[in-house]
């Protein structure tokens, strides 16, 4: 009989890791090693000892979902015969790319199917929900959660894909009582950092809101689920280059202060544990090996600094003619507006892009001359060399945004995600 744990998880960092079950079979998890994911602007903190050539001695790989700190493209080395698990639901934008890149043994695993691999049974979710705390007819159409069970010690990872409380209650009944769960609890994305609508005293104001309702949020949840132990996990980077000084203003905060907060309000039955990289929980103990070594706020700082001279890949590009950048927006917001049509999305707002100071609305139709007191608006500004990218199709709008690098002024202050998703339409 084996020796070793059931199960046990190896953290790297974000959303990566390693599942390794009682015969040594090992999962890699969501790698993205490499900083400079969206668009150049997310780095790990911790900074990283790993290389992505360390990670790739696994026996299968889950990817829970396209955006670049779960599948780094860049560093998506793999041997082409590898397993790959991934969620078969919807529109299935990553299978369409990992066949694309040659990847020949998907294990497509359908919304709540159960499949056995090796030692492991596996389970997979689509989407719990199309927006956890906002009203949305499109909402989250990518991300999955992943339920992992050996020798009878189960985990939960749930990355991006979080779930309602009246999931947690149907997990709960189904599975039994969780070993594990790994919850996100940070906001990743441009707001409140990237908008111009709001004062510095507005966006700390709301940075701490927006922590303080997902950490609330996340706690509804680990005493609804009840698991033996939850890990803060996901979410979990910081902005380098010029962007560093938006740092602040993120959505975001370290698991330190995710967990300082939980256990101020209280958890019923669940322990909160940390990971650092290469830290190893044995998820049946709850033990985690080395000892846990607290983050720095002071080296955190000091890591910003030294990273904020860094350089994006598209400040290397050539100035785009601005010109041609307005005639291709016109066709561009064209189509986006039929696909808005028939996917359903619908929206009252005007859009505009700046193009070298000069709104350019594309929304609800396009005009190169705009009322600049329309309302409700929102305008967006980015670096015409990435625009250029994104309507070449060489980056994508959605990692622009999340990355940062789209500033928006939006009156009044209210989120659509449904017109963000849309936005991810506009490209030739």
């Amino acid at each position: 009989m084996s020796t070793r744990p059931s199960l046990t998880f190896e953290f790297i960092g974000n959303a990566c890791g390693i599942f390794t079950g009682r015969d040594g079979t090992r999962v890699l998890c969501d790698p993205w090693i490499a900083n400079g994911v969206f668009e150049g602007s997310w780095y790990h903190y911790p900074p990283l000892s790993t290389t992505p050539a360390d990670v790739l001695n696994v026996d299968a790989v889950y990817v829970s979902h396209l955006h670049p700190d779960h599948f780094d493209e860049r560093f998506f080395n793999f041997a082409k015969n590898i397993p790959i698990i991934a969620l078969e639901h919807g529109h299935n934008f990553l299978r369409k790319k990992l066949l694309e890149l040659g990847y020949s043994n998907l294990v497509l695993v359908k919304d709540g199917e159960t499949v056995a691999f090796k030692e492991f049974t596996i389970t997979l979710f689509a989407p719990f929900t199309r927006n956890n705390f906002h009203e949305a007819e499109i909402g989250n159409l990518i991300d999955s959660a992943m339920f992992i069970e050996c020798d009878g010690v189960k985990a939960f990872n749930a990355n991006d894909n979080t779930p309602t409380p009246e999931s947690c209650v149907e997990l709960q009944q189904r599975f039994g009582t969780i070993d594990l769960a790994m919850i996100n609890y940070n906001a990743a994305g441009p707001y409140p950092g990237s908008f111009a609508n709001l004062s510095d005293a507005e966006k700390r104001s709301e940075h701490d809101r927006i922590l303080d309702r997902n950490i609330a949020y996340m706690h509804t949840l680990v005493e609804t689920l009840a698991p033996r132990i939850v890990l803060p996990f996901a979410g979990a980077y910081i902005l380098g280059g010029y962007l560093s000084r938006l740092n602040d203003y993120l959505g975001t905060t370290t698991w330190d202060v995710c967990a300082q907060k939980l256990n101020e309000i209280g958890l019923s039955s669940t322990e909160v544990v940390r990971l650092r990289e290469h830290d190893v929980l044995n998820i049946e103990t709850g033990k985690s090996s080395p000892e846990y070594v607290p983050l720095s706020a002071e080296h955190l700082k000091q890591y910003i600094q030294q990273v904020s001279g860094d350089k994006y890949p598209y400040e290397s590009d050539n100035t785009p003619d601005s010109a041609q950048i307005i005639a291709d927006l016109e066709t561009a917001s064209d189509r986006m507006r039929q696909r808005m049509t028939r996917v359903g999305i619908s929206s009252d707002r005007t859009v505009t892009i700046d193009v070298d100071g000069n709104p350019i609305q594309i929304h609800p139709s396009f005009s190169v001359e705009t009322d600049l007191t329309a309302t409700p608006r929102l305008a967006c500004t980015l670096d015409l060399r990435l625009l250029r990218r994104i309507l070449d199709r060489v980056s994508h709008w959605n990692n622009a945004e999340i990355g940062c690098h789209v500033q928006f002024n939006r009156v009044p202050n209210e989120y659509q995600p449904d017109l963000h998703t849309a936005l991810q339409f506009l490209h030739l």
